[in-house]
């Protein structure tokens, strides 16, 4: 899912955590995490939920509502926050423009083709959601009720929320409606409602300019020190960005996240030099885990599967039956290697000469 999207009647049910819409949304999303689009059936573990919030026990529900920004912000329950959105999404389905006739310059009200409600999306990086798991750990291991941990949780995020919030009114001008935190994804997120269109039906700021997810996420991969220096995508993608809109001009999705990632580290560093070594490690175990990643996703490629089966076909019959029925019985080249690699290394064990006693004297002279 992109970071921003206009916002209809569903939009704006998705966006209440608790929502049935957001439960089927949900569902259809891990249902299309359960297969890939080349034949084979992923990991046991998706690399989607590796990083997913470890908040049983805590109480916490999918999410949080809000109305308002800055001082005027409120949390409001679902229904209120729906029902809110639905409103200004009717009242602000015009917008006062100009328009020459003739001679004159008229003001005219114009019907718009989308809704004015708009979204934009800000997620914690994967190695922010290990640090927070880590700290959950950490709090109930040191015997801190589920009530306070819960309430530490919304404390650290809250901060988050505020700061993107007051980022992208800044960096826009556009009119802040509302807010909300979503616990229950694969990555923690901060959602703002907005609309170009004022209270008074009069547009504001210019169009947002954005790169798009996949660049956000590799500039903060690149970041963390995980980058792949061997894609160059994102340079590619800066360049075209810049050529249509200037050479000094920064993405708002790219501005967005960086202010989350910089407000992070200040709560990381508030809390104190062992918190500070707890958020490296984690960054250290993203590096790695990424690298893995990285190396699993060429291995599972159509075309490296497919010249895997080719050196696969060719080498079975020099191994035992049970060896060739193991293989038979994978699933993808993957697994079938994996087969032969534990092969190898139990036939290397079995075949390795065992040292004799003319050895031994040997080895005493």
């Amino acid at each position: 899912m992109g970071l921003r999207r206009q916002l209809n009647r569903e939009g704006i049910a998705h966006a209440h955590g608790d929502s049935s819409v957001h439960l089927r949304h949900v569902l259809h999303r891990q249902r299309q995490r359960a297969i890939q689009w080349i034949p084979e059936v992923v990991q046991e573990v998706h690399p989607a939920d590796v990083f997913k919030l470890r908040s049983e026990g805590l109480g916490l529900t999918n999410g949080r509502c809000f109305i308002g920004e800055g001082e005027t912000e409120s949390e409001v329950p679902g229904e209120v926050f729906e029902k809110h959105l639905s409103a200004i999404n009717w009242e602000r389905r015009w917008h006062f423009a100009k328009m020459k006739r003739g001679e004159k310059i008229c003001t005219v009200r114009r019907k718009r083709k989308q809704p004015a409600v708009g979204e934009f999306v800000v997620n914690l990086a994967p190695w922010q959601m290990t640090y927070l798991n880590r700290e959950l750990e950490l709090w109930e291991k040191a015997g801190i009720a589920p009530e306070k941990r819960k309430e530490m949780l919304l404390a650290f995020f809250e901060p988050l929320r505020r700061t993107t919030v007051k980022t992208f009114k800044d960096a826009t001008g556009y009119d802040v409606l509302a807010a909300y935190e979503h616990w229950d994804s694969t990555k923690c997120h901060v959602g703002i409602l907005n609309s170009r269109i004022g209270s008074d039906n009069q547009l504001r700021g210019g169009s947002l300019k954005t790169i798009g997810p996949f660049s956000v996420a590799v500039a903060r991969i690149q970041q963390v020190g995980a980058g792949d220096p061997a894609d160059p995508r994102l340079g590619q993608n800066l360049e075209r960005f810049r050529a249509r809109h200037g050479k000094d001009a920064v993405p708002l999705d790219m501005q967005l996240h960086a202010a989350l990632d910089s407000k992070f580290d200040e709560l990381v560093v508030a809390t104190g030099p062992d918190a500070e070594m707890r958020y490296d490690a984690a960054k250290q175990h993203y590096r790695e885990w990424k690298t893995k990643a990285r190396r699993d996703s060429v291995v599972r490629s159509p075309g490296s599967q497919r010249i895997g089966w080719e050196v696969l076909r060719l080498v079975t019959p020099l191994f035992p039956p049970q060896v060739q029925a193991t293989i038979r019985f994978a699933r993808t080249a993957y697994q079938a290697f994996q087969v032969v690699s534990t092969a190898l290394d139990s036939i290397s064990t079995i075949t390795q000469p065992q040292p004799t006693k003319t050895h031994e004297i040997t080895k005493s002279l």
